[in-house]
């Protein structure tokens, strides 16, 4: 199977928003599918909920790739954050607005059936959705890589949301990882 090379595209920081800075394309070894609206008009597709935390002009930089195993690559890179920081991030299942709630919950690849509940460890777990927790450096930057062993299909994650802790795993709280801090669209 044969599949289309995308790379990010560059996202212009707005007031209130966060910059989204792209890899490229020559660093990508294999396929990707990623990508992410450029706006100047302040629906950049990026925003940031709290500044203190995720101070505004902080870059967020997220790729997807689909390698010919079945899996998928997501790489968060963030800089200028605050330093020396520990953040949760994982996939969301809408894009981002300016209101914190607008992605929805976590993207799961076998979904939580009714009855259960989305922190139920059986589902909210780094296999079934994309985690990316990750520690900034004494510069606000870090680094986080997930690999999981499916790729989405006609259900796609939408943005990756950066939140105010790091994962939680224990039944009755697996996934959750406090407020979040902010947002940017990804067209997985």
């Amino acid at each position: 199977m044969k599949l289309s090379s995308r790379s990010l595209t560059v996202v212009a920081a707005t007031a209130g928003a966060l910059a989204v800075v792209a890899a490229p394309a020559a660093a990508v070894t294999a396929p990707v599918r990623a990508t992410a609206a450029t706006s100047v008009d302040g629906s950049s597709g990026a925003f940031t909920y709290d500044p203190t935390q995720l101070p505004v002009g902080a870059r967020l930089s997220v790729t997807a790739v689909y390698p010919g195993n079945g899996s998928s690559i997501v790489t968060l890179h963030v800089k200028g954050a605050v330093a020396n920081r520990d953040y949760g991030a994982h996939a969301h299942v809408a894009a981002c607005t300016s209101s914190p709630l607008a992605a929805g919950g976590h993207f799961q690849f076998t979904p939580f059936p009714a009855g259960s509940s989305a922190t139920d460890p059986a589902y909210a777990n780094p296999s079934n959705e994309v985690w990316l927790d990750l520690r900034t450096d004494d510069d606000g930057n870090g680094t986080a890589k997930a690999v999981v062993p499916w790729q989405p299909g006609e259900r796609r994650p939408m943005s990756v949301v950066v939140h105010a802790m790091p994962t939680a795993t224990a039944p009755g709280s697996a996934g959750t990882a406090g407020a979040r801090l902010g947002c940017l669209s990804v067209g997985f």
